[in-house]
């Protein structure tokens, strides 16, 4: 086990588990297509590097999977049930990956269209970095809405894991 921490859950705070699985990941399948629902992307990543796993109460909260980058890390797929959302689980899950890495940077990529999405990786220390056009349509076959806006773009946010530039409250350093 990686770490503890509370979550705070309707009817109190209870201790949140995460641990690597070092079995099949794709038991994790529900939450893994919560992320990214293409299964074909998924597959391209998931062997690449680690995944680890968010529990309360013995049930199975999230997960996130981190994959080695040209020059750092990217974590490419992080989901949390909708019942343990807005409880601490996510931001459990990216602490305990980003300290699991070696110093330097740590990449997320999110489309235009996950506007919460965003707001969190900005809360956890993540500043904006980039843009791919048209990341969607061209290496999604179906097209993907969230609340009625098309998802196109990839937005690349970074994280500079020690760096003092970044206003993260000491959580990386």
């Amino acid at each position: 086990m990686f770490a503890g921490r509370s979550a705070f859950l309707q009817g109190g705070v209870t201790l949140i588990e995460i641990y690597e699985e070092t079995g099949d990941r794709w038991v994790h399948r529900e939450l893994l297509l919560l992320a990214d629902p293409d299964e074909g992307m998924v597959n391209r990543y998931l062997a690449q590097g680690f995944q680890l796993v968010a529990r309360v109460d013995g049930q199975i909260a999230g997960e996130v999977v981190m994959v080695p980058a040209e020059n750092g890390w990217e974590l490419k797929n992080l989901a949390v049930l909708p019942a343990f959302q807005k409880a601490g689980v996510g931001r459990a899950l990216v602490e305990a990956a980003v300290a699991r890495v070696p110093e330097g940077v740590v990449w997320v990529g999110t489309g235009n269209s996950s506007l919460w999405v965003l707001r969190f990786y900005e809360r956890c220390g993540f500043r904006r970095s980039h843009v791919l056009k048209n990341f969607f349509v061209e290496n999604y076959p179906q097209p993907i809405f969230e609340d009625g806006v098309p998802c196109t773009d990839m937005i690349y946010l970074r994280l500079e894991k020690g760096g003092k530039d970044l206003k993260t409250g000491g959580m990386f350093e």
